[in-house]
């Protein structure tokens, strides 16, 4: 069994703030393989855009849907529309974001009234769930984080921006904070907290939910009730099945391993394993894959259907490796995975999984003088600087691969944080779980705006898939909805592309939360050029080289350039 390091805090208390909310919100299970995209030559694009309906049907051409500017203007009928706060030339409303939705029709005389459960002509009820204190690994480390109140008038104070500065067709969002009576992974707790708030608050949607269980978001959908943020630790097929209730924001496992598939193919496969240790990296790349699963296992047929596809295109890992979210035997059982790593001959790790269990194999592997590269998918922040610092400095040095997070800024020029400034004069007051509560916001508050007037979960749907893709640059990573052909299977998660990253042991500056003390950073590779499904070009990964490989932003990349409109705030 390997003890932690000396002098040094346990895991759990020295991964500082972002990691704690990583922990908190984001601890989420990952597929069991490496390779993720169909084989070369086999039919990759999916159906119609938009395709997700009953039936097969486009949500795209509900009828209920308002106009959109775009459609207007291309009709020539844009001049005869009041459209409100918009920007004529982007035909986006105006807000300080390359995300700003499409521009409506500004609403004025009847809504609807009462279009769905949760909405009424004045107001559209939302639940915040809370997980209680005491009961998981969340609760545990609460006090490390903004404290709860704090977090829920930041929210609030979202909720108020968007409720300005977008359309909501006359009505306001209401928002009760809700507390869980179970663990993350308990299910029967999970359902029981989702049918007491269907049936006590009967909103339209929720926020948050318990981390290690899809029943909650089930029993939620069997309501006819969104849930955003709620599928953390599920396969791509629990959104499918839930649709048009559930959302969320980073790739599930199938949608991120398309595009580490093909990384993992086209980019390592048949090469020397160049980033080890001097032992290992004159050898042909010998893979070995760990990742995360739950207990009854949720990833075997995905994993299955992966592995397949694998050996199509020539890819099988010498060794693959599964554990449990269980902290104390995590050491115990990290020592066991490296020695069966080191055994088998592998020059190649991939990681997918928690931002814990990293922390206990690098120190494994470190105690066998074992080296090898250390390969992320950019699973749960584990592409994270504030992270990649917790781990075994001497194996971290070897550590490369993909991250769907942006291109980072200065947290001042960051979306949540710059927003926040520019609609009230004044930065957010949750500043460590600002990011955090930002997306699940933002996204809601998108979807309420694109759906009109008439809001259901089926206007809301038809919405989001009628969002245009946004973003793509180094710093703003590339949102959309519906099916846009890069997956299988209609899209219910923000973020598509990806940037290529590796770790310089020797680079120094601030990480997430702003600290300078420890030396160590992702760097973004080829100028932090985003990756969408089915772009990844052949060749080696890009060289670690510091001059084409920024490790923060701190000036904005042109691709990245968004309008400017007077603050609502003055100044």
């Amino acid at each position: 069994m390997v003890s932690p390091l000396p002098d040094r805090p346990k895991p759990l208390a020295r991964f500082g703030p972002v990691a704690l909310v990583v922990v908190v919100l984001l601890v989420a299970a990952v597929v069991a393989s490496v390779e993720g995209a169909p084989p070369e030559g086999s039919e990759t694009a999916a159906g119609p855009v938009g395709a997700g309906g009953p039936d097969g049907s486009d949500p795209t051409e509900n009828p209920d849907l308002p106009t959109y500017f775009r459609d207007a203007d291309e009709a020539g009928e844009a001049g005869d529309i009041e459209w409100g706060s918009c920007d004529f030339i982007t035909g986006r409303v105006e807000v300080p974001s390359v995300y700003a939705p499409p521009c409506v029709p500004a609403h004025e005389g009847d809504n609807g009234g009462a279009t769905s459960q949760g909405v009424t002509a004045e107001e559209i009820e939302v639940v915040v769930y809370r997980a209680p204190p005491g009961s998981d690994i969340s609760a545990a480390l609460s006090g490390l984080l903004d404290d709860e109140e704090v977090q829920q008038r930041t929210r609030e104070a979202y909720i108020e921006m968007f409720d300005d500065v977008y359309e909501t067709y006359g009505r306001t969002v209401s928002v009760k904070v809700v507390v869980g009576s179970g663990s993350g992974d308990d299910e029967a707790a999970a359902v029981a907290d989702a049918i007491r708030i269907a049936e006590e608050e009967q909103p339209f949607a929720v926020i948050n939910g318990p981390g290690l269980t899809d029943a909650f978001a089930d029993t939620l959908a069997d309501r006819g009730i969104l849930c955003f943020n709620c599928g953390l630790s599920v396969p791509d097929s629990t959104y499918q099945r839930n649709a048009p209730y559930m959302w969320g924001n980073l790739p599930s496992p199938e949608q991120f391993l398309r595009n580490f598939g093909d990384f993992t193919v086209r980019r390592m496969l048949g090469r020397k394993a160049e980033f080890a240790g001097p032992e290992l990296r004159d050898r042909e790349r010998v893979f070995g894959t760990i990742n995360f699963e739950q207990d009854p296992p949720v990833f075997t047929a995905v994993g299955d259907e992966i592995r397949q596809r694998g050996q199509l295109r020539g890819y099988e890992a010498a060794v693959s490796e599964t554990y449990l979210l269980d902290i104390p035997k995590l050491p115990e059982r990290a020592a066991a995975i490296i020695a069966r790593m080191k055994a088998a001959g592998v020059t190649t790790i991939t990681f997918l999984g928690d931002p814990i269990m990293p922390s206990y194999l690098t120190q494994a592997a470190t105690a066998e003088d074992y080296y090898p590269e250390w390969v992320v998918a950019g699973t749960v922040l584990t592409d994270t600087t504030s992270l990649g610092r917790t781990y075994d400095p001497a194996q971290w040095t070897h550590a490369f691969g993909l991250s769907n997070l942006a291109g980072r800024r200065p947290i001042e020029e960051q979306e949540q944080w710059r927003l926040h400034e520019w609609y009230f004069g004044e930065p957010p007051e949750a500043r460590l779980t600002s990011g955090v509560i930002y997306p699940a916001v933002a996204q809601m508050m998108l979807g309420i705006h694109m759906a009109g007037p008439n809001l259901t979960p089926e206007t809301f749907q038809g919405g989001m898939f009628s969002y245009p893709p946004s973003g793509g640059g180094p710093t703003t990573p590339q949102i959309s909805y519906g099916n846009q052909g890069y997956f299988e299977d209609p899209d219910y998660l923000a973020v598509d592309d990806a940037s290529e990253i590796w770790w310089d042991a020797e680079a120094e500056g601030p990480d997430e939360q702003g600290k300078s003390e420890q030396a160590g950073m992702w760097r973004y590779g080829n100028g932090g050029k985003r990756i969408l499904p089915g772009g990844m070009f052949n060749g080696p990964p890009v060289a670690h080289d510091p001059a084409t490989s920024p490790a923060l932003f701190t000036e904005l990349p042109a691709e990245d350039v968004y309008p400017q409109y007077p603050s609502p705030a003055g100044g």
